[in-house]
C-alpha cells in the first residue's frame, strides 16, 4: 500500500522509539499528539502540524509536511539532551519515505512546572507511482 503524508506520524514513532539512546533517556514515552495525564517526565510529544500534495499537470509527484517535537522536563539541560538527540536522529535524514527531513526551528517555554523544547522539521515524503 502506498504511504503518503497522512503516514507520516506512524515513521516518525519507529525512528524515535526504535533509537537505544533515546530510549535510554526517556525510556518509551514517545507518544503522538497528546500524552496521558499520568504520564511522567522526561517525554517527547510528536505532531504533523501540515501535509501538503504537490502536483504537476499530470500527477501528484510528493508531499511536503512539518512535523513538529515537543520534549518535556523537569530539568532544562534534559530537555536540551533529548532535543539533541531527536535532532541528530531525524535531521538529513533520507530513505525510501523519507525524501529528506530538514530541521526548520527551535524554540522554548516552561508550562506547568515542566521545561519544554519545541524542535520543528520539514520534509518531502516520496510518493510511490505504482
Amino acid at each position: 500500500m502506498k504511504q503518503t503524508s497522512i503516514s507520516v506520524n506512524k515513521h516518525i514513532y519507529n525512528l524515535l522509539i526504535n533509537d537505544e539512546i533515546l530510549k535510554e533517556l526517556v525510556d518509551d514515552k514517545i507518544y503522538p499528539i497528546v500524552a496521558e495525564e499520568t504520564v511522567t517526565y522526561p517525554f517527547i510529544l510528536f505532531t504533523k502540524e501540515s501535509a501538503i500534495a504537490n502536483y504537476t499537470k499530470d500527477l501528484l509527484m510528493y508531499d511536503t509536511v512539518t512535523i513538529s517535537i515537543a520534549i518535556a522536563a523537569t530539568n532544562y539541560s534534559q530537555t536540551v539532551e533529548i532535543a539533541e538527540r531527536v535532532r541528530q536522529i531525524l535531521e538529513n535524514r533520507r530513505d525510501d519515505y523519507f525524501y529528506n527531513i530538514l530541521f526548520d526551528e527551535v524554540t522554548e517555554d516552561f508550562v506547568e512546572d515542566a521545561y519544554i523544547q519545541t524542535l520543528k522539521f520539514s520534509s518531502k515524503i516520496n510518493i510511490p507511482t505504482t
